[in-house]
Parts: C-alpha cells; structure tokens; sequence
C-alpha cells in the first residue's frame, strides 16, 4: 500500500493527468505525442485490467514516458478515476487534475495559467472528429429533464430518453449561441462530459472520492455534477480549454442494452433521493 508522503517531499507540477485506459492502448500514444504543454505536468496511467498483454502493452507505454503505472482490477470508471486522484493526492501537489480519457489529443490547455478560481471544475470545448461538442454535458439542471431521464428508466422508454437529450441539447444551442453573442470566456454550467474534466486542487480535495464505486459504468457525469452542487463546487465551460476526442460517440441505450444504464441509474436515483435532488 502506498504511503503518503509529506507534504515537503512531494514534487510539484502545474497539472496531473489521471488517463484510465482499458484494453485500447494504441490511442495512448496519441494522448502523450499531444502533450506539448508550456507548464510542468505528470501523467498517471491507470491500466483497468483487461488482460496480460494489453496490461503489458500499457506499462510499456508509460514507461516510455516517463509517467507513473497503476493496474488495477476492472471495476469501472469510477473507480478507477478514484484511485488515480487519490495516487496523485498522496504523492504531488499541484494546481490541477485533469482526469482523461485515453483516446483524448490535447490541443490547447494554455488559458489554465489564467484562471485563478480556488475551487472549481473546468469543462474544455471537447469535439468529436465529426466536430460534434460534447461539453457542456449539461448545461442547466432542469427538473424536468431529471423528471423524463427517471422515467425513461422505470419505463425503459428510448422515447421518453429521447425528449430529455433533446430538451438538452435545445438548451446548449441557447449556451453556444450566447457564448459566440457574448464572447464569453468561462460561462457557469450544471455537468461537464466525463471524457476530459478538469479540476482546481481544492476542488478535488473537497469532492474525494468524486465517483460512487457502485456505478461501474454510465451516468457518472450526473453523480459528479450533483456533489458539485452538494458541496458548492462551481462548473465552468471553458471554451478556450481544447481537446479532441478520438471515440467519442456516446454510447446508445440501444447498442448497449438497458442493464448496465439501468444498473448505474438506479444506484444514482437512490443517492439523489438521499439528498432530495429527485
């Protein structure tokens, strides 16, 4: 078990990348060949194991990059960012932590150096490669979208889920049209896409563990964006903040099946009427 070190001891870097891979390790060595950055960073690989040669193939890698390598039993993304975040927590300090995915090219993260905020989540302009925008992942909490995403589950309704994306997306046209009207850098929102986030130092220590390790997959974006709020973290869209996203099509309800959205939701809904968010 590793053992935290005192605060003295521990180098710093501007930011550390917690990047959880799993089985697809080719689109790794893109994410490093992007890291051309104009501060100090660290990078965390935290290999999901999928199996011997892949788990071989992921520490190779990291090694030829000098970044830190955890492997560790496949128990999803939540988990995994868990333990990446707190592996950093124990052994740097920092100003940020971006979680990422693997198939993520960074293309610009210099306005970093500019934002000061103490406690906050950063939401960067994240795009497919068919352009499509992937954050703000939520713009707005609305009752009425939380109202329709709940039903579409207890009913297994793909209509009823269909409402509630459109509903959504209406609402980020409104935020991208204000955004361009407005030249806005950094505009408050509700939820940031899962594939690249990132947070201030203060933020992550307030908000640890950020994922519940009960939902292996699916409907993270939503936990988190509600212990933002629980805990009085703020989440900015920040448009100048630029990444691609190499896989980045959102998994549908219906090429997955309903069980492991189902599954995930459904330990979401309990902790939301805990808290009396639904």
């Amino acid at each position: 078990m590793a053992v935290e070190k005192n605060i003295e001891e521990k180098p710093f870097f501007f930011i550390v990348f917690v990047v959880l891979v799993y089985r697809n390790t080719d689109v790794l060595k893109g994410f490093f060949e992007s890291l051309f950055l104009p501060f100090s960073y660290k990078v965390i690989i935290v290999n999901n194991i999928y199996d011997v040669a892949s788990e071989r193939d992921c520490r190779l890698i990291a090694e030829e990059n000098n970044a830190d390598f955890l492997s560790i039993p496949n128990k999803g993304y939540g988990a995994g960012n868990n333990v990446g975040c707190q592996y950093a927590m124990d052994h740097y300090q920092y100003r940020f932590i971006a979680l990422s995915n693997s198939d993520i090219i960074i293309q610009d993260l210099s306005i970093l150096s500019k934002l000061n905020l103490q406690k906050a989540v950063f939401a960067p302009d994240t795009r497919m490669e068919n352009g499509h925008r992937q954050n703000p992942h939520i713009p707005i909490r609305l009752s009425l979208y939380m109202k329709l995403l709940d039903l579409s589950y207890h009913y297994k309704s793909e209509l009823l889920m269909t409402i509630a994306f459109a509903l959504n997306r209406f609402f980020r046209e409104l935020l991208f049209a204000w955004t361009k009207l407005t030249g806005k850098t950094m505009i408050k929102v509700f939820s940031a896409h899962g594939s690249f986030i990132v947070f201030s130092s203060q933020a992550v220590r307030e908000l640890m563990p950020l994922f519940n390790e009960e939902m292996f997959l699916y409907n993270e974006e939503l936990y988190l964006a509600h212990r933002c709020k629980q805990e009085e973290v703020p989440v900015y869209y920040v448009p100048e903040l630029r990444v691609k996203h190499l896989e980045g099509a959102s998994s549908t309800v219906a090429s997955n099946g309903w069980k492991n959205h189902e599954d995930s939701y459904r330990v979401l809904a309990d902790w939301l009427k805990e808290y009396h968010f639904l």
